[in-house]
């Protein structure tokens, strides 16, 4: 898996992260669905406290705070991760796009999304008809795109020192750009629609148009 993971094709990379990142978001789902009490998990995320739980009076200011959370996610979590350090021969920026798929998954199955789905969700591939899933494809896709450009390189993740990566890696000529700019498309997609559903299926509930 490592040597899929650091392949020197950045398409083999994204696929062996978002195939590992989905088989991690089911797991998670199985078992909160089966285990977890209903909403046990809702509000609890730092990204669902910004986001707050009411939906804005249009798409546009909605799209607008979701994508802001979600670029700053991916560049404080996930580049910057990258840049600072690799764990063993992993890109430590992998590491949180795995444990968001991780609790992506905890969260559709206690039915924890700040808007409650009617009833719990069982793992299904209906999933991919969210925005979930094409979210978390950016950020594998994002960590792929900016793979082997850390400064250090730690034995393994809790490791106390690190040692310098000599020569240091020049960042510009390492990113594999024509993907983080696709990555960055697909997130802002991502983005749009998940601000028209919950406009669309909330807002209107509320009183407020859909614009």
């Amino acid at each position: 898996m490592t040597q899929l993971l650091r392949h020197r094709h950045v398409a083999v990379r994204f696929a062996a992260l978002y195939g590992l990142a989905m088989v991690v978001c089911f797991a998670a789902w199985a078992v909160a669905y089966a285990w977890l009490p209903d909403g046990v998990l809702r509000g609890r995320a730092g990204t669902a406290m910004l986001a707050g739980d009411t939906a804005a009076p249009t798409v546009l200011l909605e799209f607008l705070r979701i994508a802001a959370i979600n670029l700053a996610v991916t560049v404080l979590f996930i580049i910057l991760p990258n840049r600072m350090l690799e764990v063993g021969r992993w890109p430590l920026g992998y590491v949180p796009a795995l444990f968001w798929s991780g609790a992506y998954g905890m969260i559709l199955g206690s039915n924890s999304l700040t808007f409650a789905m009617p009833e719990r969700l069982a793992p299904t591939l209906a999933v991919w008809g969210r925005s979930g899933p094409y979210e978390i494809a950016a950020y594998c896709l994002v960590a792929a795109a900016t793979c082997g450009i850390a400064q250090a390189r730690a034995p393994h993740l809790f490791s106390l020192s690190a040692a310098p990566i000599v020569p240091k890696p020049d960042w510009r000529s390492r990113v594999h750009w024509p993907a983080l700019l696709l990555a960055a498309a697909l997130l802002l997609a991502a983005c749009w629609w998940e601000a028209y559903r919950i406009v669309k299926e909330f807002g209107t509930a509320a009183g407020v148009p859909v614009s």
